[in-house]
């Protein structure tokens, strides 16, 4: 018999049994789930995840279905990667795409606080290169007087006998 999606020969006794990479999968799928579940229970217990805020409810089933269709398309990304390279990539950035629009989608704040920190961040980056252009500006002399000061001061604190 001939599996027409994956083009490789199914031996007739298939079903037979879970052996092999079958087992390691569900023990992933599984896993994944208990520690979804477990998880959650241990935020929602702690106080992170406020179920009375529909926010909070909203964003742990966001993350729960864009961890499900990610587990979900694992076995497939893995046997397209058996197959060809170059179609498993293409899944791969789809799926990708897919996930990550869902969630961009039902999250939208989220993303607009990352791109606030990530501009202040930016504007932190830059106030960092003003102080390095400060210090690349001076002269050479400047910077032997300033370290001539700090040498002095810290001699003179060394030199104060302690009580």
């Amino acid at each position: 018999m001939r599996n027409p999606w994956v083009h490789d020969d199914v031996p007739d006794d298939a079903g037979g049994g879970y052996d092999g990479p079958v087992r390691l999968l569900a023990l992933l799928v599984w896993g994944s789930l208990a520690l979804l579940v477990g998880g959650f229970v241990l935020l929602s217990g702690a106080g992170v995840i406020d179920l009375a805020d529909g926010g909070s409810v909203g964003a742990v089933v966001t993350g729960v279905v864009a961890a499900l269709a990610l587990a979900l398309a694992l076995p497939v990304l893995l046997k397209l990667l058996a197959i060809s390279r170059a179609l498993a990539l293409l899944a791969f950035l789809g799926t990708g795409a897919t996930v990550g629009r869902f969630v961009i989608a039902r999250e939208p704040e989220q993303f607009r606080a990352l791109l606030d920190a990530r501009d202040a961040l930016a504007e932190n980056a830059d106030s960092i290169g003003g102080l390095f252009d400060v210090v690349d500006s001076m002269s050479p002399a400047a910077v032997d007087a300033g370290t001539a000061v700090v040498d002095a001061a810290v001699t003179a604190l060394v030199a104060v006998p302690a009580a």
